[in-house]
């Protein structure tokens, strides 16, 4: 403004410059730059009116491709009203939480609406291999790559993302009348947790019913678990054996009070892996341990299968803290030439900090 002002420009011709200097802006940037890579079905506004200042720098910045923001602060600066939405989520899409909106996002023109990379599903499965299956049966959101039907696209209250909790989720497609809470037992389906039992994407039968069933449930003999016994004796009256398991200093036994503690982890009628588990052990791990999740998701260093807790902790007890397996010995399982290395440790080598052994 100082410079426009020695030259005593009225402020109206100051807003004549800039206006033409903004209009006649992306001709010059197509000097270099592709116009056919700045159109398609959506185009992004500031693109729309050929102003790439919104959002670019000309000649230097601090930021790739010359952004004048970080690129989750410059989208927010347009974009105030999503980022309200998400200001009091517990957990955020990884990309967005790391700053990457282009990672689904085009910045200039796309054929999707949102300015979205890919269709659908393609773009979730880029990330999500894991997720990427064919099912005998198939719930149909997922088979027609509808993942925004049940999940948010930038930040939710659960860790998968989820749009409801509980049968909440699956209400607005599936009318709750009474031919399917026969099928329930006349449940009130308000109450349960439909995930519990049926996946979400797909299963062996149109029920989606999880693939590992417990024999009580499988022979529809309910009375076995649901009659006189309670808390863990109603486990017990089958599983006896598994109490040993449990006779270690550290253990699992007191998770629920005086409820029990193995339906915090095991699902009582079917799972996705022997034991009533989900297919990822971490899963249930989480419900417990949501603040060791989060602190590892934001680390920028992560050791490998880190969601599969198992791989290190025992699941029913230990004598070692944190239910390590074989204690500091747990990592010479996957790392066997560490045990040359000259740092001494073990019983021979205490921390003068605490007088443990170095591990």
């Amino acid at each position: 403004m100082m410079f426009f002002s020695r030259l005593k420009i009225p402020l109206f011709g100051l807003v004549i410059i800039l206006f033409g200097a903004t209009a006649g802006l992306a001709a010059d940037c197509y000097t270099c730059h592709d116009p056919a890579a700045f159109q398609g079905q959506v185009v992004h506004e500031p693109i729309a009116v050929k102003n790439c200042l919104a959002c670019h720098a000309p000649h230097v910045s601090r930021h790739e491709k010359l952004l004048l923001q970080r690129e989750q602060e410059l989208c927010f600066t347009c974009h105030e009203k999503l980022a309200a939405a998400i200001a009091g989520k517990k957990v955020l899409h990884a990309p967005l939480r790391d700053g990457r909106c282009s990672s689904c996002h085009k910045p200039h023109a796309a054929e999707q609406k949102y300015l979205l990379q890919r269709v659908g599903g393609e773009l979730c499965f880029e990330c999500h291999q894991e997720s990427r299956k064919e099912y005998p049966a198939s719930h149909a959101p997922f088979a027609e790559g509808q993942c925004s039907s049940c999940h948010a696209a930038h930040g939710g209250d659960d860790h998968r993302l989820l749009k409801d909790a509980g049968s909440g989720l699956c209400l607005d497609c599936h009318e709750d009348n009474s031919r399917l809470r026969g099928k329930h037992l006349d449940r009130e389906l308000t109450t349960v947790d439909c995930l519990s039992c049926h996946n979400p994407h797909g299963g062996e039968k149109p029920s989606l019913l999880r693939v590992v069933s417990h024999a009580p449930f499988s022979e529809q003999n309910c009375q076995v678990c649901h009659a006189e016994a309670q808390g863990i004796d109603t486990c017990l009256q089958c599983h006896a054996s598994a109490l040993a398991s449990f006779n270690y200093a550290h253990n699992h036994l007191g998770i629920q009070g005086e409820g029990n503690p193995c339906v915090s982890c095991h699902d009582p009628h079917v799972g996705d892996r022997s034991g009533l588990l989900p297919n990822n052990v971490g899963t249930a791990c989480r419900d417990c341990h949501a603040d060791t999740f989060a602190r590892q998701e934001k680390s920028l260093h992560k050791h490998g299968n880190w969601e599969t807790c198992t791989d290190c902790h025992q699941l029913h007890g230990s004598n070692d803290v944190v239910m390590l397996k074989q204690g500091h010995q747990v990592c010479n399982v996957c790392h066997d030439q560490h045990k040359a290395f000259i740092h001494p440790i073990g019983e021979d080598a205490r921390d003068p900090r605490n007088q443990q052994p170095m591990d």
